[in-house]
């Protein structure tokens, strides 16, 4: 009886939607914790409601500068607006090429998502993310953008995002080894080459262009791959004609998975998936070990041994951001180590957060992975059969991080330092030049009084310096700053999109951007119904990017915005003014059809995605001259549009219209 209530409680626990919860005393709620807050969790249901969650990203919009989070699902892929991190907006999920699977893995390369599984005939999805940005009534079943099959299932992916190449682990292709797309036209990805002779890969650490301390090696694009009985050392520069510099193990070796290389760029730290399992004796468990190999010297790697934690549970995705380890363990949640002293074989667990707190047994349940380098600071990770999380890590927090000074020479802020780092620590500032910083040591954790001065010998302009906490044998750990220093107001802005007389929708979003002012850290942007802005303004509100989202479009009036710059000195004088017409028509008549567009800009082939068959559609200029139009019964179309002006057009399709930008 017991048992039954146990598991009906597990049940409903995992079925709650949680939100903010500090951490304290150990413990968010129900869930232990160090040094990290629980944000929000929303459960598998209420994100598709597949059988299982595993891989996640994140991408931040250069559009609206919005973050989200893309989870991998047994049924698709769901994205999420975590732009507010305490309520996350359920945006819809792209199903699966072909059928369900356990296993989805995703990352992303310039503003498109790509999605790679175990499930057989899937190859790899292509999905435009900029329409995150349009959605208006969530939740929507999404369309994959394109579509690559040259491999079927695929275990992993790893994407070189300074080259565009996608690496595929574990396809039914190159005996498993590394199959490398090139995607630098991301619409239309192609074979680049492919490597065999290591066997099967099962992840892999792609360094972009070697810039560690190897100098035989420089410019590279080398390959670390972790191939399940050994590690393999691999130069992909030719893509056509890779190399192994050489493969590796260790002793007690379970399963070599996944790893990261470290801020120094001498090490790469691994998580081995079997050796909880295969090596604890006489039912008395061993603790996650995390392993580590040094590789100043590509061609002769050694292994330097592991850190082992206290609890039993498997280890799985890590990353590495700054001198810390985001572990995902399956059954012991997101650990996080400070790797500062990895050259001394040294791990130290800073910060964690259990994401499965009825135990931390060697079992394949728990968190999947997690995503640490999203600019606002929030970690998102999986957790298999029971949802998605967001939290935030409290190792090190200033109580600021952006300052807009005029004809100031210091700024000061406190900086708190929660985890117990390589004590002691002295300061510096990196990207400052001429300022100073205040002679400090810090011994202990506390919170600290900072002060960055001499800022009058820095020359005026937007800055984003790092705050430098140095140990006493040479590693640092960084804090991000940005520092705007100005000695008078900015200059006014110009005004992009919409475009001046321009018609748009009503009762739909609408993006309001405008080119970035030097020196401006704020904008104030004023949408009316009233020419003079004396009256009917609808909107008056400051922002701090240069971009703003409104859906206030409801009457047939004209309407009318302008935007101004400001800094600490003052404010711009106002933009030119622009104005947008709504579409005339009835509620259900707009309503009645659906329609989104990307890319946007576009250059050659736009994408049209309509709720319902298209049926008649139209192009016209802003003058309302009709260009193009076409009868189609298809809910997708691509219209080639390379033979356009550069401008903004409207696209009708029934009675909907919105606007594309030719570039």
């Amino acid at each position: 009886m017991k048992k039954i209530l146990f598991i009906a409680a597990l049940f409903s626990y995992f079925n709650n939607v949680f939100t903010q919860t500090p951490c304290v005393g150990g413990m968010a709620g129900s869930y232990p914790c160090d040094n990290v807050d629980l944000l929000a969790f929303v459960p598998l249901a209420n994100i598709g409601g597949g059988a299982n969650t595993n891989d996640i990203w994140g991408w931040v919009s250069p559009v609206t500068h919005k973050e989200y989070a893309l989870v991998g699902c047994s049924n698709g892929t769901a994205f999420l607006d975590i732009s507010n991190p305490v309520a996350p907006v359920y945006l819809g999920i792209l199903p699966p090429h072909t059928g369900t699977s356990l296993w989805r893995d995703l990352e992303t390369y310039q503003n498109y998502c790509f999605i790679g599984s175990e499930a057989s005939g899937h190859g790899m999805q292509i999905f435009d993310l900029l329409q995150l940005d349009n959605v208006s009534n969530p939740p929507l079943n999404f369309t994959e953008t394109a579509h690559y099959n040259g491999f079927g299932n695929s275990h992993t992916l790893a994407i070189d995002t300074l080259n565009g190449f996608c690496y595929a682990n574990g396809t039914n292709t190159f005996n498993g080894g590394l199959h490398i797309v090139d995607i630098s036209n991301p619409l239309n990805p192609t074979l680049a080459g492919g490597f065999a002779l290591e066997g099967y890969t099962h992840d892999c650490f792609v360094w972009n262009s070697y810039d560690g301390p190897d100098a035989a090696h420089a410019g590279k694009q080398i390959v670390l791959a972790c191939n399940g009985n050994k590690l393999a050392v691999v130069d992909c520069t030719d893509k056509t004609d890779c190399e192994s510099f050489g493969s590796y193990t260790y002793d007690d070796l379970g399963y070599v998975h996944q790893g990261w290389v470290t801020k120094d760029k001498r090490h790469f730290v691994l998580n081995d998936e079997l050796d909880e399992q295969h090596f604890a004796q006489d039912n008395n468990p061993i603790g996650t070990r995390t392993h580590i190999f040094d590789i100043s010297d590509l061609d002769d790697l050694d292994y330097m041994g592991f850190h082992e934690a206290e609890s039993p549970s498997i280890d799985h995705n890590m990353y590495i951001k700054d001198q810390f380890v985001y572990e995902s363990n399956y059954r012991s949640g997101l650990r996080i180590f400070d790797a500062v002293r990895v050259a001394d074989s040294q791990l130290n667990e800073v910060a964690f957060f259990d994401l499965y707190p009825v135990n931390d047994a060697a079992v394949f349940s728990g968190t999947w992975s997690n995503y640490a380098f999203l600019p606002s600071g929030i970690n998102i990770a999986t957790s298999m059969y029971e949802g998605f999380f967001i939290t935030r890590p409290n190792i090190i927090v200033p109580s600021q991080t952006n300052f807009d000074i005029c004809n100031a020479e210091e700024i000061t802020f406190d900086l708190t330092i929660n985890g117990e780092l390589a004590f002691p620590l002295t300061l510096a500032v990196d990207g400052l030049e001429g300022a100073e910083i205040s002679d400090l040591t810090i011994n202990e954790t506390g919170t600290y009084s900072i002060t960055i001065s001499n800022l009058q010998a820095v020359e005026m302009g937007s800055y984003s310096p790092k705050l430098l906490l140095q140990t006493t044998f040479g590693e640092e750990y960084e804090v991000g700053l940005k520092v705007i220093i100005s000695a008078e107001a900015p200059d006014a802005p110009s005004l992009n999109q919409p475009a001046n007389e321009t018609t748009l929708g009503m009762w739909v979003e609408q993006l309001f951007t405008w080119s970035a002012s030097e020196n401006a850290s704020h904008y104030q942007i004023q949408i009316s119904i009233g020419m003079d802005f004396s009256s009917g303004i609808l909107v008056d509100g400051v922002v701090a990017e240069n971009s703003y989202v409104f859906s206030g479009i409801e009457n047939e009036s004209p309407y009318y915005w302008r935007v101004r710059s400001i800094n600490d000195c003052g404010e711009s004088s106002w933009s030119s003014i622009y104005t947008f017409f709504p579409l005339i028509g009835s509620v259900g008549e707009i309503a009645q059809m659906q329609i989104s567009v990307y890319p946007n800009p576009v250059e050659s082939q736009l994408m049209i995605v309509a709720n319902q068959t298209i049926g008649q559609w139209s192009i016209s200029d802003l003058s309302g001259r009709m260009i193009e139009s076409f009868t189609t019964r298809q809910k997708q179309i691509s219209v080639d549009v390379e033979g356009l002006a550069s401008g903004v057009y409207l696209l009708k399709a029934g009675n909907s219209v919105t606007r594309f930008v030719k570039q």
